[in-house]
């Protein structure tokens, strides 16, 4: 399968759809949240990219292209065009459901570097969900330390005892940044806190998270025309507190983050 990405300029995007799903149903909860848990403390940041992809894959939908509808207007231009012109057209439409083209060039070596340097998610297509899912299928699963459970109860403390209108951009994030033994930067507590809201873990209740409500991520509104996070942490503020279900269902095997779901 690896042979065929680098020797191929292209993959089809009903082929990639299903390399996903291959994927996928070799895809364990307990190693993608072991692995998370493990990159705390080590700061091995490959190890924390996998869960957010997995998280989005609990609702992603296994479609064949669609490509978004046309306007009226866009549809009555379309219906003049030559064949070839139409042909052109519809290799630039992204699809409806994922947003990725009909055709997708296969250029991963912006993705592999934020695979290992960033810890999550940057940008949103099927070619870099498939990447981290190939990745991370891969590592052998790592059991996280009680420095790792530390560190990540620290976290969700500092996200429970936020002020009502305190959101993730500035004091939060920074708070994290001073937690004992962990090793960040800005971009990657970024993705971690992502990470959280792709799980559903940190969500509103009109912006839900991916656990069981699928949200095209290349196309979610943000909160502000500037910002650059992504929904549904984007729209989350310490009146929103963490889904405590969606906390069980990613770690209720950790006796020691109990205390965060009971």
């Amino acid at each position: 399968m690896m042979g065929n990405l680098k020797t191929k300029e292209y993959l089809t995007h009903d082929e990639l759809i299903e390399r996903i799903f291959q994927e996928y149903r070799d895809c364990d909860k307990k190693k993608y949240t072991s692995l998370f848990l493990s990159s705390l403390s080590s700061n091995k940041l490959n190890y924390r990219s996998g869960l957010p992809v997995f998280a989005i894959m609990q609702s992603f939908p296994k479609h064949s292209f669609t490509p978004c509808k046309k306007t009226a207007s866009e549809k009555a231009l379309f219906d003049k065009m030559n064949e070839e012109d139409k042909a052109f057209v519809i290799s630039r439409i992204p699809c409806k459901y994922c947003s990725s083209l009909k055709n997708i060039e296969v250029d991963i070596e912006l993705i592999e570097e934020c695979f290992s340097e960033v810890g999550g998610l940057i940008g949103h297509n099927s070619l870099t969900y498939y990447r981290y899912l190939l990745q991370t299928n891969k590592l052998e699963i790592v059991k996280p330390i009680e420095s790792d459970f530390r560190i990540f109860s620290e976290i969700i403390t500092v996200l429970l005892q936020a002020n009502e209108k305190e959101t993730v951009k500035k004091t939060v994030q920074s708070k994290i940044g001073k937690i004992r033994g962990f090793k960040s930067n800005t971009e990657q507590r970024q993705a971690l806190l992502e990470t959280l809201g792709y799980c559903s873990i940190l969500e509103t209740k009109e912006h839900k998270g991916l656990l069981e409500h699928y949200t095209n991520c290349a196309s979610t509104p943000r909160k502000t025309h500037s910002s650059d996070w992504n929904c549904p942490v984007d729209f989350w503020s310490g009146k929103d507190g963490i889904n405590k279900q969606a906390f069980r269902f990613w770690f209720e095997e950790y006796k020691e983050l109990e205390q965060f779901w009971k």
